[in-house]
């Protein structure tokens, strides 16, 4: 079968697709991966087929406060603060707070983010090419269109925990208690007339819920840690992928003393455009620590920092796959690409979340389980740094449940083995088609 990949178009996003990509082809199917051209070589450099649809994306510019219109008072990170969907908790999930997300999200970044033209593009191909499945990204909505205008079967990829399907299922309850005349759904306001613009609508063909939450999903984050829901749910291992790597000798060599993990990631400065926490802050706070520290940091970090604690390790990059099997602990970002890299090697974790939608949520989850330790970046000090490093490396209550999950990792299928699942998926997609379902 034909099988089309729609990323979001920032490279941690297309690195969340690449395992499944190739598990499909290596099983013989034809994939091709679609996005804008910002990502082209990420896309390439995998070993996939890519497919530039639209303009480029400059995701860091369209999410960057300064430049995406926004009023004063929603800048200097407050607007991610007052804008944030990453709230998981029931009691704040009223009515106002739902809708405020839909409102403020749809115009500032969907379709900031997937405007019309990249949406158009990528229907023509999908016409063109006539993929039998789209696996799309959770952050971006040309996908499921594409799909119903070619008539593909279509699945959402999570690259972290299902936000997206939790706010649609308070927010789907909210608006069915209303009469029909008040029903107001950001989403379908913008979708809707998208569908009708390429020719669909009416029952099975224009908007609902498939074209936010997808036919089923395909879910990376172990059930123990998961956001429950009752949406049509295939679990896949986490298979890390870091990009083109060079193993560093000294990763062979026994450390000298037990080794912490120390990253930022990409994620947050690739679509905001920087860090949120202090480097030098963070370094400052292990450097007493009888720990040796890994800093993965790139040569503009480096550069705003002094000279470095004798502890401390700096390297531009080093694959997470390969560096944390060695560390006894991690510090990072709460980026989903480091929370599950950890999590498949069972290592504990510090979390200071950077402020982006999801982070925060899964540093909370993380902490539910017994693996991390959190705090906010606005509350972060040296000596709370050090008294969470302390604890997660002394108390081996967070190993032993850092190595539970990572047992409940192994024993999920990976993603060579749904591989036949979602052939019979998309199988009974064809036939529903034609007997005449949606």
């Amino acid at each position: 079968m034909r099988v089309l990949f729609q990323p979001f178009a920032a490279a941690t996003h297309v690195a969340a697709q690449v395992p499944l990509a190739w598990a499909l082809r290596a099983a013989g199917h034809e994939v091709r991966v679609a996005t804008q051209p910002d990502v082209t070589e990420d896309i390439t450099r995998a070993g996939l087929t890519a497919v530039p649809v639209g303009e480029p994306l400059h995701v860091a510019a369209k999410m960057n406060p300064d430049d995406a219109g926004l009023p004063a008072e929603l800048r200097d990170d407050a607007w991610l603060r007052a804008l944030d969907p990453g709230e998981i908790h029931p009691a704040r999930l009223t009515p106002g707070h739902l809708h405020g997300i839909f409102a403020a999200w749809t115009p500032l970044v969907h379709r900031n983010t997937v405007p019309d033209r990249m949406i158009d593009d990528l229907v023509a191909f999908a016409r063109d090419w006539r993929p039998d499945l789209v696996v799309w990204d959770t952050m971006t909505y040309a996908g499921p269109v594409a799909a119903r205008a070619s008539g593909a079967a279509h699945a959402r990829l999570l690259f972290g925990l299902d936000l997206v399907g939790l706010l649609r299922e308070r927010y789907r309850a909210v608006l069915d208690r209303l009469p029909p005349e008040l029903r107001d759904d950001p989403l379908e306001e913008w979708l809707g007339p998208v569908l009708e613009r390429h020719g669909l609508s009416g029952p099975g063909r224009g908007f609902d819920e498939h074209m936010v939450t997808g036919q089923w999903t395909i879910d990376p984050v172990p059930a123990s840690v998961a956001l429950p829901l009752p949406l049509p749910r295939v679990p896949v291992r986490y298979v890390p992928y870091n990009g083109r790597a060079v193993v560093p000798g000294w990763l062979d060599e026994a450390p000298p003393r037990r080794r912490v993990c120390l990253t930022l990631g990409v994620s947050f400065r690739e679509v905001v455009g920087r860090d949120q926490a202090s480097v030098g802050e963070l370094l400052a706070a292990v450097a007493d620590l009888d720990v040796e520290v890994v800093a993965t940091l790139d040569s503009g970090q480096l550069a705003e920092l002094g000279p470095l604690p004798p502890n401390v390790r700096a390297v531009d990059f080093v694959p997470l796959n390969e560096l944390l099997p060695s560390c006894a602990a991690v510090i990072h970002h709460g980026g989903a690409g480091t929370f599950l890299t950890a999590l498949a090697h069972g290592v504990p974790q510090v979390v200071v979340p950077a402020r982006m939608w999801c982070n925060t949520p899964r540093a909370e989850r993380a902490r539910a389980a017994g693996v991390a330790l959190t705090c906010p970046p606005e509350e972060l000090t040296a000596a709370r740094l050090r008294a969470m490093v302390r604890r997660v490396l002394d108390d081996g209550s967070f190993a032993r449940a850092a190595a539970k999950v990572r047992e409940e990792l192994r024993g999920t299928p990976s993603p060579a083995e749904i591989v036949p699942g979602l052939e019979r998926r998309v199988a009974a997609h064809r036939s529903d088609r034609r007997n005449g379902g949606a």
